[in-house]
């Protein structure tokens, strides 16, 4: 029972993390100062505490069930490191772009949107699926 809802938070938070990236992936593309602001707001206030959520709970699961030498489960890291590393680099650029106030988005934002989608959707069908 504990597991289920240990599963559950998980999921929340990571359907939370998704929301912000896109967000700020979104916002980051725009020049105007209130979008970025709120792709901003995106990461502080939804994006980087369900990261947090997401990285604690994901382990635990994964000891709770047994699954660290699945095959199916290290592919799955590879791409939560990916859109966690892609997080980070975010949230730096709309930082730096905030401080500097430019207003030219870096090419990082026209690629964030895809990255994300794609990483997501092979996450899901490794979870899901298990292929191997």
């Amino acid at each position: 029972m504990l597991y289920l809802w240990i599963k559950a938070v998980h999921l929340m938070a990571v359907m939370a993390f998704v929301a912000g990236l896109v967000t700020m992936a979104l916002g980051g593309r725009l020049a105007q100062p209130e979008w970025r602001r709120a792709a901003r707001r995106a990461d502080y206030g939804l994006a980087s505490p369900a990261l947090i959520v997401v990285w604690i709970t994901g382990p635990v699961l994964a000891i709770m069930a047994n699954w660290w030498h699945a095959p199916w489960l290290m592919a799955k890291l590879v791409f939560v490191l990916v859109v966690s590393a892609l997080h980070g680099h975010l949230s730096a650029t709309l930082r730096r772009l905030e401080r500097d106030g430019s207003q030219q988005p870096p090419a990082l934002f026209r690629r964030a949107l895809p990255v994300t989608l794609i990483s997501v959707a092979l996450i899901v069908v490794l979870v899901i699926v298990k292929p191997f």
